[in-house]
């Protein structure tokens, strides 16, 4: 059980966060230790609470200790910014596979440099009015209006930048770079290829036999086979399409980037997923 008490003045052995003027420490215990929800009651034992029903895929059917919230973050190499929050429960039935949704007992927020974001609307946990320019971001779940959830960072992974690709003539491979981040280590999933038909209205998708490219550190490069890739040169797909692409995410994973503090499930996934087109013809 994960409980976060708040005080005025007292000493504390563990980790202690400083936020709005108030000590919030996380507590580890027995609920009379800490106080639980409004009125008193408990919000880890008894749900449901608000408008729930005992939904299996509502956040207010489990109690906090039985939810992990995980943050991802989508960075694009013109420095456009977004996290998606998803909720999880080992103790939800495998029945409900689909995503979770936020009950009214629960609210999420972000902070960037202490300027407050909420979600961008009820259906789902994204955050999209963010950049990577800011110098500390803070991540908050509440339930019943108590703090359950804490975690920041100082630093994020940073976008691809200059990137840049060459179609080899006369052969069916394709290469690619940008400039490499120091202490960032990347890596290269490839969706899939696209082609329009010669009369533009219908397109085709393919596969890739391997989708995921590891990336020998420091590089920042990498070099595509169409043919081993999806089972054709180059010159077989530009006589029987109009056009081809080949859509995929540089992935770059900062191995210094760890949170500054951390209070309850919350974790964060953060990597920098850039979606790149590449033209074949």
């Amino acid at each position: 059980m994960i409980l976060v008490c708040k005080i005025v003045l007292g000493i504390y052995q563990g980790q202690i966060i400083m936020k709005k003027s108030l000590l919030m420490i996380p507590c580890f215990g027995l609920l009379a230790a800490c106080g639980g929800s409004d009125g008193g009651g408990s919000d880890e034992t008894d749900p449901p609470y608000g408008f729930c029903s005992n939904g299996q895929s509502l956040t207010c059917t489990y109690s906090v200790s039985e939810l992990e919230l995980t943050y991802t973050m989508y960075v694009e190499h013109d420095g456009g910014l977004y996290f998606r929050g998803d909720f999880s429960s080992q103790n939800k039935p495998s029945v409900y596979p689909y995503e979770m949704t936020v009950s009214d007992i629960d609210r999420l927020e972000i902070l960037q440099d202490g300027v407050l974001h909420k979600r961008d609307d009820l259906a789902s946990i994204t955050f999209s009015n963010l950049d990577t320019s800011g110098s500390n971001y803070e991540f908050y779940w509440y339930r019943n209006n108590e703090l359950v959830g804490y975690s920041s960072v100082d630093r994020l992974p940073e976008p691809t930048k200059n990137f840049t690709y060459e179609v080899l003539n006369n052969t069916s491979l394709v290469t690619a770079q940008w400039d490499a981040v120091p202490d960032h280590e990347y890596s290269f999933e490839m969706a899939f290829l696209n082609c329009t038909y010669p009369d533009g209205e219908r397109n085709i998708s393919f596969d890739a036999s391997v989708p995921n490219y590891s990336i020998s550190q420091p590089e920042s490069s990498f070099t595509i086979d169409v043919e081993t890739q999806f089972g054709e040169k180059i010159s077989e797909l530009t006589s029987s399409y109009q056009s081809c692409y080949i859509a995929g995410r540089i992935i770059g994973d900062s191995q210094s980037m760890i949170p500054t503090q951390h209070v309850g499930n919350i974790k964060l996934n953060f990597e920098a997923n850039d979606l790149v087109f590449i033209n074949l013809f």
